[in-house]
């Protein structure tokens, strides 16, 4: 039989391990959120990182696209996959952490063209559509009938295939598309056509980290990273990270109302 010192030390051991070990989380470039740049990695980048370190947890985030992200998660490939909008069918896979920060998906078109969207769906009928694969732009948008949507590798591909004159529409998240329009450099030297919101918005979506639920480590994983944003909260550090990526005083309230609601 195991002795007591034995088991004691194997009990010590297997809890050394657990909390030691580097969590691999992944996601796609999600600007302003994650921005993958060494320097300017992402509010919600450093916010995640920061709230695991209070829990004694250390991760790495790994960039890539949506899909294969997903894939990965699911394959328990990585622990987490960061920024996911919810649905009822991811739902059915994955748990859900707390709303960490909202976005808003809207529908993008040329200048120059005429669009009628009256904020119906059923309006956009007559229109080609644009988003990028797996990714989510509301529950209604993604089983509407009778939408005409192709599916990218991305939303800057989306938006350069807009550009070009080749969809009527694409799909996306605002602050993101802001974002890629102003810094990415496939889109700068792209076709000078110029871009604009169709109003209304499609829907306001509200960022989550989800964990695959038969992932052996998905409630510790959880667990830490809500008590972790909340160390984070009543310590000052939330605000300092937010205010060093210069997030208006109404944006970083936002921020926290959110956050108290959990």
């Amino acid at each position: 039989m195991m002795s007591r010192l034995s088991l004691l030390c194997c009990c010590l051991l297997i809890s050394f391990s657990i909390n030691c070990q580097t969590w691999q989380l992944v996601t796609e470039p999600f600007p302003p959120y994650f921005i993958d740049e060494p320097n300017k990695p992402g509010w919600l980048h450093e916010v995640i990182i920061a709230a695991l370190k209070t829990q004694k947890h250390q991760a790495t985030i790994e960039y890539t696209h949506w899909a294969r992200a997903l894939k990965l998660a699911k394959r328990h490939k990585r622990v987490a996959v960061l920024g996911a909008f919810y649905t009822k069918q991811r739902a059915k896979y994955f748990t859900y952490s707390p709303s960490l920060a909202t976005a808003h998906t809207v529908l993008f078109k040329r200048v120059d063209s005429k669009i009628t969207y009256t904020g119906s769906l059923y309006s956009l009928k007559p229109y080609t559509i644009s988003k990028g694969e797996d990714y989510v732009v509301s529950e209604q948008f993604e089983h509407h009938p009778n939408l005409s949507v192709t599916t990218t590798g991305s939303l800057i591909e989306s938006l350069l295939l807009l550009k070009h004159g080749r969809v009527d529409l694409v799909a996306g998240t605002k602050e993101v598309a802001l974002y890629w329009l102003n810094n990415s450099e496939r889109l700068q030297q792209a076709k000078q056509t110029k871009l604009e919101i169709v109003t209304p918005y499609l829907a306001t979506q509200h960022l989550h980290v989800i964990t695959d639920k038969n992932h052996p480590q998905a409630k510790l994983f959880q667990q830490s990273l809500y008590l972790g944003v909340q160390s984070l909260k009543n310590s000052g550090k939330l605000d300092e990270i937010l205010k060093s990526y210069e997030l208006s005083a109404e944006e970083i309230a936002s921020i926290h109302q959110l956050l108290a609601k959990h």
